[in-house]
């Protein structure tokens, strides 16, 4: 199962395909229409079992909704154009007054598709098709709780060491960028766009991760493990932020260096990009660049307009400073999941 699931199809992908066979199975055996539940099963697979359940319990009076509204909309207009819209429009905007958004868009499918072919019997065609749509939604829902229960650990670890990678890359380039005035040959303020993004990724999935220990049984280690990424991304957060504040800086208007503040600035930033990859052991940073940053910076302090060179060393000694109060990342306390 592993193999397959690696290297043939993801296991949403097979997830999806065991809720629409059991769907149309079930549908088959007692003589149920199966495009409905089919259509249903397809579209109400979610990310964890959390989502199912919660969605599922909005989704199917949803539909009911939209099942209704479809067969009184065929019962007086027949199957035309303007039933359809009717229909459509109409479950629409009950589903939106009611709050419920999450089934919107399987109450609207269950309503068009159940126009055609209805010529009679409106309240029998109505109980049916209604029974198959909760088909539908319980199938996938109970196949999405059972099968294969989700791990995030390891879309988390890239996405954090991918934030890693970049931020020290961002961080690199516009030093350069700022120590030697020349235009980067990637635009450091998309890549930056891009960084922040993994990290709502990956914040994203430490969620999902959550919600699924919520019915899944967990062990500590996991627990004190998905604490520890949701430090690191926090972290990593905060050190974007200081990035984007140097990103931000106008770069035609760059301080004049001499060689002693080059060197020093080039050190300290060497240093903290090797603290950020490493979350263990931390080699000191160099006390002659931090001394000289903090002397110049304090030497600014009473000015009316601080020069840009000042800013610069600011957001610097606060990425150091960010790094070296960070706690350790692999001893956390644990927590349940309704804690966090």
């Amino acid at each position: 199962m592993k193999w397959l699931k690696k290297r043939f199809i993801g296991g949403r992908i097979l997830k999806t395909g065991v809720a629409v066979f059991l769907t149309a199975l079930i549908c088959q055996l007692f003589n149920l229409p199966v495009v409905f539940a089919v259509i249903t099963a397809i579209v109400t697979i979610e990310p964890t079992a959390a989502d199912s359940i919660k969605k599922g319990l909005i989704r199917f009076p949803a539909s009911a909704i939209g099942a209704s509204i479809a067969m009184v909309a065929t019962f007086l207009l027949g199957d035309t154009a303007i039933t359809y819209t009717i229909s459509a429009v109409l479950t629409i905007y009950i589903c939106y007054k009611l709050k419920l958004d999450a089934g919107m868009l399987v109450a609207t499918l269950t309503a068009v598709a159940m126009i055609p072919g209805t010529e009679d019997h409106f309240l029998l065609e109505f109980v049916k098709r209604l029974g198959t749509t909760g088909i539908g939604i319980l199938t996938s829902t109970l196949v999405n709780f059972l099968l294969m229960p989700p791990k995030y650990k390891d879309q988390i670890i890239a996405l954090i060491t991918e934030a890693e990678s970049k931020l020290t890359q961002l961080l690199a380039e516009r030093m350069n960028e700022l120590l030697d005035q020349k235009q980067s040959a990637i635009s450091l303020e998309a890549a930056s766009n891009q960084l922040r993004t993994k990290l709502d990724r990956a914040e994203m999935f430490c969620r999902f991760q959550l919600q699924e220990w919520h019915y899944h049984s967990y062990k500590r280690e996991e627990m004190n493990e998905l604490q520890s990424y949701q430090k690191k991304i926090y972290l990593l957060r905060q050190l974007s932020f200081h990035l984007a504040n140097l990103i931000s800086l106008p770069s035609d208007d760059a301080p004049d260096w001499c060689m002693e503040e080059k060197q020093a600035v080039r050190t300290l930033v060497s240093q903290l990009n090797n603290r950020i990859i490493r979350s263990g052991e931390q080699e000191p940073v160099d006390a002659e660049a931090l001394a000289l940053l903090r002397h110049e910076l304090k030497g600014e302090t009473d000015e009316d307009e601080l020069p840009d060179k000042s800013y610069i060393y600011f957001e610097l000694l606060t990425i150091h400073a960010l790094l070296k109060k960070r706690r350790s990342f692999v001893k956390v306390p644990s927590a349940k999941p309704e804690e966090l």
